[in-house]
């Protein structure tokens, strides 16, 4: 995950009586630095603007939005923690300028919440295929508030446990990196390696599996766009009570009216998983080259970069919704623009 750095060797190396630290250039590092402290207020911005959106807006409170929320919460979490990364970053004494536990927590939560983003688009990408391509009864057991409430929680968990098990097991530690100038998980022996490319594993299987389910949906909806038609046709009916008795107020409908609102339905319903697509496919373009180094371990300036792009994911998805998205777009505009609203 981000900011995992390996301890190859002791790193200090003496020369007579003056003993030097390497470090990554601190030109590299202050290029990090500022983009990450000029992407701070853009994400907590925009991650701010999803959260209140779906608060405010009845539409938006839907059961696959609670893990979108959940998504918006964990980069907003990621964004405030930028400025933290960044004063590491532009240390020039060899050692974290604030409290090593405010740098140790710093790493932490970054790692903890970058796994619980990745894993969270999993667990939307699987909600979408499974409530598109089953049937109404089908996708009620899974698609209910508490059941996703509780997926919520056990990705939570899932996310500490990865950071707090290194530490338990005595193969890595939550600290400032002298090298890379940045606070996150160091490991320093052969089991800590392995643990380290395991989560690169752990990282890319996510994001293979979550691209899979957005392309079995679209399969589906390019090929069944009749079933998924009558799927919400059923839904809606169900809901309004209709029965075949009540022909009278079938034929009193506008002939034509009701397949032009499926229509707009079924649009709706794509148009959202594209965007969740697009979502997935920047998170994708983010993360590999993180996901690589971790595989295959290094020690180098590359390092500081490939973090950055898989926290500047944090920042790019509220801007995706409000580009994308129909409905976050909508209320979007309404809550910043709201006499054009009116």
């Amino acid at each position: 995950m981000a900011v995992t750095t390996i301890d190859w060797t002791d790193s200090e190396q003496s020369l007579g009586n003056l003993t030097e630290v390497p470090v990554v250039a601190f030109h590299h590092r202050a290029i990090v630095a500022s983009i990450l402290i000029a992407l701070t207020p853009i994400g907590l911005f925009g991650n701010a603007l999803v959260i209140v959106a779906v608060v405010v807006a009845k539409k938006l409170r839907t059961i696959t939005n609670i893990l979108v929320v959940n998504l918006a919460v964990t980069d907003l979490i990621t964004c405030l923690c930028f400025p933290f990364l960044s004063a590491g970053f532009l240390s020039q004494t060899g050692s974290y300028p604030m409290h090593e536990i405010i740098c140790a927590t710093i790493g932490g939560v970054v790692i903890a919440c970058v796994g619980c983003s990745t894993t969270t688009l999993l667990a939307i990408a699987f909600v979408r295929w499974y409530v598109i391509t089953r049937s109404v009864r089908g996708h009620q057991g899974i698609h209910a508030p508490k059941k996703v409430i509780t997926l919520v929680v056990i990705i939570w968990t899932e996310s500490v446990i990865l950071i707090i098990l290194p530490h338990i097991l005595g193969i890595g530690t939550l600290e400032f990196d002298k090298y890379h100038q940045v606070c996150g998980l160091t490991v320093t022996n052969l089991f800590g390696i392995y643990y380290i490319v395991f989560m690169g594993i752990h990282i890319a299987v996510a994001l293979v599996l979550t691209l899979i389910f957005y392309l079995l949906v679209l399969r589906h909806v390019l090929r069944h766009r009749k079933q998924i038609r009558n799927m919400f046709t059923t839904a809606k009916d169900i809901r309004s009570g209709v029965t075949l008795n009540n022909q009278s107020q079938v034929s009193s409908t506008p002939r034509g009216s009701h397949p032009r609102k499926i229509n707009a339905i079924n649009k709706m319903e794509v148009e959202i998983t594209k965007n969740l697509f697009v979502v997935v496919g920047v998170l994708l373009i983010c993360s590999l080259p993180q996901s690589i180094h971790l595989m295959i371990p290094g020690d180098n300036a590359l390092l500081i970069y490939s973090s950055m792009t898989i926290l500047a994911n944090s920042v790019v998805n509220p801007i995706i919704y409000g580009f994308k998205h129909p409905i976050f777009k909508e209320v979007f505009k309404s809550l910043l623009l709201p006499s054009r609203a009116a």
